[in-house]
């Protein structure tokens, strides 16, 4: 290695970058409470008011719609989550036990799968798929079957919610005392709290007779559409997945940011460690 290659290792070893994960977390913060006024601007502006009049477009930004440019941004948020989570657990790997490790890393992969779930509607069919499956011998099923497709709503919320509930409780447990000790609770029972209110919302959307109660909003404030209805249920709904999402999302960078405080991170190549050495 000749004098000056040396010299440029030696620069680029000793250069140290600092980050303000405060900074970036407000930044981030403010990002996605612009990006999702910003879908509910589009929603209005291409969907409802259909300024095109091509249906295309409109699927391109109706909130409400899966595999359109909103449910893009809530799935992209899930799984960025998601990572973060992946990230704390190699952070504290060395100073946390095994079990533990291994449940950072489900918690992982239970907001992965939430925003995969979320732009691929997998809940959805799934929980159709098992409601066919159970209708099908449900005279030899007995009364536990029986009892759960005595749900009104989505068939979803018979099958997978219960899951999704169970997993949510569980990573409410697992995080409080660490999550109270650094104040940052508030994240997790608010961004929570969000999810459970969207999908109370999304259960009284499938009633059977959620059309009388559209239509008594319709006349009692003299609105034109009902669709204008219909479909204000369904944004209020995914703009509260989205919300609870980013404040997961900011709970689980300040956790971060306080596990990987003073974290030295350093790149090079190995050709370039065994010639320094």
């Amino acid at each position: 290695m000749t004098n000056e290659t040396t010299h440029k290792v030696e620069m680029n070893t000793g250069e140290v970058r600092m980050i303000n994960m405060q900074q970036w977390i407000k930044i981030i913060f403010i990002s996605c409470i612009v990006a999702e006024v910003l879908l509910i601007v589009c929603d209005y502006v291409f969907n409802y008011m259909d300024i095109f009049g091509d249906k295309s477009i409109r699927r391109i930004w109706n909130i409400a719609r899966e595999k359109s440019i909103p449910t893009w941004f809530s799935s992209i948020q899930a799984q960025i989550l998601g990572v973060t989570v992946f990230l704390i657990a190699i952070v504290q790997a060395h100073c946390i036990s095994r079990a533990k490790m291994w449940g950072w890393i489900l918690i992982g992969m239970f907001f992965l799968w939430i925003g995969i779930d979320d732009f691929a509607e997998i809940h959805e069919k799934l929980g159709g798929a098992l409601e066919r499956m159970a209708t099908k011998d449900s005279d030899e099923q007995g009364w536990f079957i029986g009892f759960f497709l005595k749900n009104p709503s989505f068939s979803w919320h018979t099958f997978i919610a219960p899951m999704f509930a169970v997993c949510g409780l569980g990573i409410t447990i697992f995080l409080w005392m660490a999550f109270w000790r650094l104040n940052l609770i508030r994240y997790l029972v608010l961004g929570f709290g969000c999810w459970i209110v969207a999908q109370s919302i999304d259960f009284i959307e499938g009633l059977d007779d959620i059309d009388t109660f559209y239509n008594s909003i319709k006349d009692y404030f003299s609105i034109e559409r009902k669709y204008f209805v219909t479909h204000t249920f369904k944004v209020v709904e995914e703009v509260l997945e989205m919300f609870g999402t980013t404040l997961l999302w900011i709970g689980f960078l300040h956790y971060f940011a306080i596990v990987a405080n003073g974290l030295q991170i350093q790149l090079t190549q190995a050709g370039n460690i065994n010639n320094t050495q």
